[in-house]
């Protein structure tokens, strides 16, 4: 109701009120005056003006809470005016923010966009080593931990992916960087639309499926012992793209594709154009989708309720040695590798088959295979199991050039973004080589055989 019209409402009923209330007193007076005989008339004239003095108090209270409402409802609409200002401001200042399976800032016609991860994963290791001094070593440490930044620019076919990773105070090769952040992605993609693309500057080359599934989207803790040696790390180079819906390759030219374990050749992370230790590397994986859409296989899990699929993917790799390499500058190092992957919305498996050549007589030619698989048994709580086999063709063989080991453990998923995982592994024979990332130390002897590590980890991405 109006303002104006709630109060001459209101005097009206004041101004009712005072001549019912007036009358009132009259009637009582005229009672003490009149007699006996007009007792009962006038006591029922009373009762009739307290019924009639009730009803008007009644409306007056009612007039009063009316108005009281149409003030509330005043200020609600100047509130939600306000905030859509605050909102039209906001939109025209060519901002959009918010969340979309990461934190996105974005311009409103879509063609700027900005993308902000991260991972975190805290863990604690107990490990036990047999002739190693200590036998029983454990304590806590940060796994893989980085930020993250992706999108595009000008227009969505122009992508870019930087990430910085803070390096453990001692990686498996012995290099101490105490923390500090490295460049690990810096890349930029022109998608030129039909499922061709082009990627140049610095990224994972096509080579592992185990490395260029991410960080945080592993089976177990990490990736497997296997994995760790053959790697591809972080290339420098350009590389052709192409997707369609069976099928996908990517084709490979850069400085170097194999990290460190073949004579003469390392990896190229962050290195300058006169620093390299390879002529030029090539390397290119097909993939061959079976069934299900691409995106299930960006990760080795898979929920209940998900939609499965099948995958075979094959890579090959060759590269050669330059001056930089010294006496070994005539090496050349080829391989390939097979693997499959099936996903069953509650289940999933994988296994892979690695093999190095070197062309350097008595070099060594080391090949590996591994599987896993994982199992829901409710909703959030996942176990796992993996063997391993690397063979690392010392030659003379001795026992300390092969790991032999299986791993078992469990994934918990609080949340989308938060997982508990417990996991125990097992050499059942002596390996020379410090595996840390993956809990296990070197072997002191050929005979120190089932060394063996307890590990827990937080992990938490955004």
């Amino acid at each position: 109701m109006p303002e104006h019209l709630l109060e001459s409402h209101r005097m009206s009923l004041t101004t009712r009120f005072g001549l019912v209330a007036g009358t009132t007193a009259l009637a009582i007076a005229g009672t003490a005056f009149g007699g006996a005989e007009s007792d009962n008339d006038a006591l029922s004239q009373i009762a009739e003006l307290k019924q009639e003095l009730a009803e008007l108090k009644q409306q007056d209270s009612q007039a009063w809470l009316t108005e009281e409402r149409a003030s509330e409802i005043r200020g609600i609409v100047q509130d939600v005016l306000a905030d859509a200002d605050t909102r039209t401001s906001f939109q025209n200042s060519g901002a959009m923010a918010g969340w979309n399976k990461g934190f996105f800032l974005a311009s409103p016609d879509g063609n700027f966009r900005l993308n902000v991860g991260g991972l975190m994963q805290t863990r604690f290791t107990l490990n036990n080593a047999k002739d190693t001094s200590p036998d029983n070593l454990y304590g806590f440490d940060m796994g893989s931990t980085y930020l993250d930044f992706s999108g595009h620019v000008v227009d969505p076919s122009w992508q870019f992916h930087v990430r910085g990773n803070f390096a453990q105070q001692t990686t498996d090769d012995g290099a101490t960087l105490n923390g500090a952040m490295g460049l690990t992605f810096a890349s930029i993609t022109k998608d030129f639309g039909d499922g061709f693309g082009i990627t140049a500057g610095q990224f994972r080359g096509p080579w592992l499926r185990e490395t260029l599934v991410d960080d945080g989207y592993q089976l177990g803790m990490n990736r497997s012992i296997v994995d760790s040696y053959f790697t591809q790390g972080f290339d420098q180079g350009i590389q052709l793209n192409y997707a369609s819906d069976a099928f996908r390759y990517n084709v490979f030219l850069g400085n170097g594709v194999l990290q460190g374990n073949q004579p003469g050749l390392t990896g190229t992370q962050n290195t300058t154009w006169n620093n390299v230790n390879t002529k030029y590397s090539l390397a290119g994986r097909f993939e061959y989708k079976i069934s299900g859409d691409w995106g299930i296989f960006d990760d080795f899990t898979s929920f209940k309720g998900e939609e499965g699929g099948m995958m075979v993917g094959l890579a090959g790799v060759y590269e050669t040695g330059n001056s930089n390499a010294g006496a070994l500058n005539n090496n050349s190092a080829y391989g390939f590798t097979g693997d499959f992957s099936w996903e069953m919305g509650g289940a999933n498996l994988f296994a892979s088959f690695i093999w190095i050549g070197n062309n350097i007589d008595g070099s060594d030619n080391p090949w590996a295979f591994n599987i896993q698989g994982g199992y829901f048994v409710s909703d959030d709580i996942e176990i796992f199991g993996r063997y391993d086999w690397l063979d690392t063709d010392v030659d003379p063989a001795t026992e300390t050039s092969r790991f032999n080991g299986i791993t078992v453990g469990a994934n918990y998923f609080m949340t989308a973004n938060v997982k508990a995982t417990v996991e125990w592994g097992m050499n059942l024979k002596s390996f020379a080589t410090d595996n840390l990332s993956q809990g296990f130390r070197a072997d002191a002897t050929p005979n120190s055989t089932d060394q063996w590590a307890l590990r827990a980890q937080l992990q938490l991405m955004f």
